[in-house]
Order: structure tokens, then C-alpha cells, then sequence
């Protein structure tokens, strides 16, 4: 493991003055409200606080939002009556909201986004990656977070170690050269291999790879996404038979699992020239090869065994409206909880799909000085067009010197998720910074991370803003370079 950068050891000292400020509330009796996002990070952050809580006989409810303009709504129809709160995977870029709301309150901020600067009250705990020198986008996310801190409360949740592996994983943040977890993330995954509930090792990253049959685990596979192969379980067929892979051993279908070394290499050298023959990028073969994160308790043929496959389960449950699912199976239910929560995600699936066969209709791709956008208007869920964004900018279709700003309508809203390539974060894109200063400039809200953000604008306002925002993504990629540019 490489040698951090950053300050672990004031991260990890805020994180036990959290944990014991909330053990504090425990004592006392106090009940504790705690809010999370909607997506596969948040699930598990939530579920690790949650569980955390329930291990202290706690009096607790969780609740997912969408945004943050909800626990406001709810906040001023007297739903939080709760004096103890807790904000995992947000809060950090919206303190100055919260504060006129909660400021006689006791509140603990467990996130890993950009945090914007502000005086809080000592009655208050914020814990971010960002103040101690960790990028939050890479190197650790909420779930890893709130896992520092649960841990903090009591040693014994150490086994929630592996549902901070998979909201890392759900944040995408193994989306390197190797595949791989670093960082903070990578302290997180020794200690879940330390006490064997976590299996590392390097093979080809493919959704069911353990039980699917092949051709359906490469057609499932939609991270990075392969055009013509993710989505059609034919072509993939076609494809693996081509390459001349056995798919079948007598009447019983083979996994990724039962692969030799020797057929494994056939079939990552078929898909390099499969990419070359149809003009796209090598680079989405070799997002196909690294490192595989094997829950160790869980059973090989269910969704909770790959850390990854967990992630899509706990991500689906979050943008269909259904969090609470999410929720129950990241602190460890099973059963009733786990079976619905695999409904969801098959009728997730099929959502995304319809999606992705809309964004490669003609005109729904509109290519702009300095950003792709992608128009979903009400054809595409807002709730999952973070989803399809992270699906298409791993797809090879877009050109990486331009982000992806991807918009569906939400009532008298549009609900934007924004994606850069590392080659434009290295150059100095900052897309979180770009869409927090657009979206209030424009009477709504935004943030994020440099590589991965979101905003929420009224409608009328669309045309302006994006106009706005293709300035300012072009501006802020020159001013990194040390270009002057000139707009009449």
C-alpha cells in the first residue's frame, strides 16, 4: 500500500470526535434523524451509520433524499423534530443553507464532496477528506467516511469495512489505470482482507462474472459501456463464439469463472480489435481488466458477492424512488429486504437500457464549443441520468476533451449531472467548482467533484445556463494551461 499524502492522522481524529459526539447522543436518549443521498455511495453510508446505530440500541430513522432542497421542504413542514442530525454524502457544499435552519441544533457532517468554507457552531462536527489533504473524488468517499467514524464508535464495525468498499466502488473511484482502489480506500480494503471479509485479486471486470453465463455477464456489463456488445446478449454471443470461446460445457453454461488464463487473453485481444474495427478506443478494453473486490460471506451467486454488482443494487434501489431497500440490505438484511431489492434492479436495468438506446437516437447528443450535452427532457428519469452520464462517458462515443452535461426535466426544473475525463481534471477542469458558482448564479444549486458533479437550475433558465456553462468549462481548461481567451 503506498504511503498516504495526507493528514490521517487529524482525519481520523475528527473522525473519532464524531463518533464521540454521537455516542454522546446515544447516552443521553436523544433520537437522531439521518439524511443521505440517493445513490449507491450514499446507501452505504448510510447503512454503516445506521447499523452503527442499531448495534448502541440507538433510537434512529434514515430517510434518502434527491437533493438538498427536500430536507429544507421537509425541514419547514415539521418533519425534523430530532435536536441530533446526521448528513452523510452531503452537507459539505451546503453548510450556509443549514446553518439558518440548524443552528441550534446538534448536526454531524459525514461527506466527502467539496466543502465550502464556513464558520460552524460548536455544537456541530464536520468530517471531510478534503480538510486533512485527500481527494474525496478518489481517494476515499462518504461511505469510507462514515466507516472511519462507525468504526470510532465501537471496533466491532469493522465488518461494515466491505460496504465501504462498495460505495467507493459505486463512486466510481476505481476509474484508473488499474481499476483499482487508493488512497484512503485502499486502508479500508486491508482491513477488510485482514479480517477475511474481503477478497482481492486481478481478473477481467465483467457484471455476474461468477455465475452469469458469459455472453449475458459481457452483454450486462455496462462499466466501462462497449457499443454494440453492452445491452445486446445476441451480439455478445456472436461475439465470444467468433473469437472461438466455448460458451457452453455439454448442456451447462460457462461463467467468466470457468475461463482458462489462455481464453481469458483471447477474449480481452477479440475485444481490442473489435474496438479497432468499429473506431473506438482501446482504452475501454483496459477499464476491463483490474482488480475484482469478492465479499467473502456473501454467497457467489447473488448480487452482493462483487462489490461492484452490490454497488449497481444499492444505486438502483436509490434512483428508483426506493432507498429504503438500499438501505436495509447495506446494514445487512437479507430475505424479504434482499429480494425486493433485486426487483427493483432488474426493473432499474431495463429503465437504463430504454435510456441508452434514446441517447444514441440522432440529435439527442448536441456537441457545443467546449461541452457535449446530452437532452434526456423527460425521456430519461432525472433521478437516473447521473446514471446513464457515468454509462455513456465510459463508452468511448464522446470526445474526451469535452465533459458530458447531461439534463432530464424534474417538473419546473432540469436536473443536470455533469462528467469530465482525467485528462481534463488533470488539465485543471473543475466541474463541482464550474456548476456551485453557475448554479446559483442562475437561482438553483450545484456541486460536486472536480470529475463528477451535479445542479439543479429552473427550467426557463436552461438555455442561459449552458450557454454559461460552455464559457466557463472553456475559460477554466485555457486558464489552466496559461491561454488568454477572448469571447465578443
Amino acid at each position: 500500500m503506498k504511503k498516504l499524502e495526507g493528514d490521517l492522522e487529524g482525519f481520523v481524529k475528527q473522525a473519532e470526535n464524531a463518533a464521540e459526539r454521537i455516542r454522546n447522543w446515544v447516552a443521553q436518549g436523544e433520537f437522531i434523524d439521518i439524511f443521505t443521498h440517493n445513490d449507491a455511495d450514499a446507501l452505504s453510508s448510510a447503512g454503516i451509520i445506521a447499523a452503527a446505530l442499531r448495534r448502541e440500541d440507538a433510537r434512529f430513522r434514515v430517510r434518502s433524499l434527491n437533493r438538498i432542497d427536500d430536507f429544507i421542504e421537509l425541514f419547514n413542514t415539521g418533519y425534523v423534530e430530532s435536536k441530533c442530525i446526521i448528513f452523510t454524502d452531503m452537507g459539505s457544499g451546503y453548510t450556509s443553507e443549514l446553518l439558518p435552519l440548524l443552528g441550534n441544533k446538534s448536526v454531524a457532517i459525514l461527506d466527502h464532496h467539496e466543502p465550502v468554507q464556513a464558520s460552524l457552531p460548536p455544537e456541530w462536527v464536520h468530517v471531510n477528506p478534503h480538510h486533512y489533504g485527500f481527494d474525496g473524488a478518489r481517494e476515499i468517499s462518504a461511505s469510507g467516511v462514515a466507516y472511519f467514524v462507525a468504526k470510532a464508535m465501537n471496533p466491532a464495525n469493522v465488518e461494515y469495512s466491505p460496504i465501504a468498499v462498495v460505495g467507493a466502488l459505486g463512486d466510481l473511484q476505481d476509474k484508473n489505470t488499474q481499476r483499482s482502489l487508493h488512497g484512503l480506500n485502499e486502508y479500508i480494503v486491508a482491513e477488510a482482507v485482514e479480517n477475511k471479509l474481503l477478497e482481492v485479486k486481478d481478473d477481467i471486470i465483467l457484471y455476474g462474472r461468477t455465475f452469469r453465463p458469459l455472453h449475458v455477464s459481457l452483454a450486462m456489463t455496462t462499466s466501462p459501456y462497449i457499443p454494440g456488445i453492452s445491452g445486446n446478449e445476441q451480439a455478445a454471443y456472436s461475439f465470444l463464439t467468433s473469437l472461438g470461446i466455448e460458451v457452453k460445457e455439454g448442456e451447462q453454461w460457462r461463467t467468466l469463472a470457468d475461463l482458462s488464463e489462455e481464453e481469458k487473453k483471447k477474449l480481452y485481444n477479440g475485444l481490442i480489435e473489435y474496438l479497432v474495427s468499429r473506431n473506438l478506443p482501446t482504452t475501454i478494453a483496459n477499464e476491463l481488466i483490474g482488480k475484482t473486490y469478492d465479499l467473502v460471506k456473501e454467497s457467489v451467486w447473488t448480487y452482493l458477492s462483487d462489490a461492484r454488482e452490490f454497488a449497481t443494487l444499492l444505486n438502483a434501489c436509490g434512483k428508483s424512488g426506493k432507498a429504503w431497500a438500499g438501505i436495509l440490505v447495506a446494514m445487512g438484511a437479507r430475505s424479504e429486504a434482499l429480494e425486493e431489492a433485486q426487483r427493483i434492479l432488474e426493473e432499474y436495468r431495463l429503465s437504463v437500457a430504454r435510456a441508452m438506446d434514446y441517447v444514441s437516437q440522432p440529435g439527442v447528443l448536441e456537441e457545443l464549443s467546449h461541452i457535449v450535452v446530452l437532452k434526456g427532457g423527460d425521456v430519461i428519469d432525472y433521478r437516473q441520468v447521473s446514471s446513464v452520464a457515468s454509462i455513456l462517458s465510459s463508452s468511448g462515443l464522446l470526445p474526451s476533451d469535452k465533459p458530458l452535461i447531461a439534463l432530464a426535466n424534474a417538473g419546473k426544473t432540469v436536473k443536470i449531472s455533469a462528467r469530465a475525463s482525467k485528462q481534463l481534471v488533470d488539465r485543471g477542469l473543475n466541474l463541482g467548482s464550474i456548476l456551485s458558482r453557475l448554479g446559483a448564479q442562475f437561482g438553483g444549486k450545484g456541486g460536486g467533484h472536480n470529475i463528477a458533479a451535479g445542479a439543479e437550475i429552473p427550467y426557463d433558465h436552461m438555455i442561459k445556463f449552458l450557454a454559461e456553462l460552455d464559457k466557463a468549462v472553456g475559460e477554466n481548461v485555457a486558464s489552466s494551461k496559461g491561454e488568454v481567451t477572448h469571447n465578443d
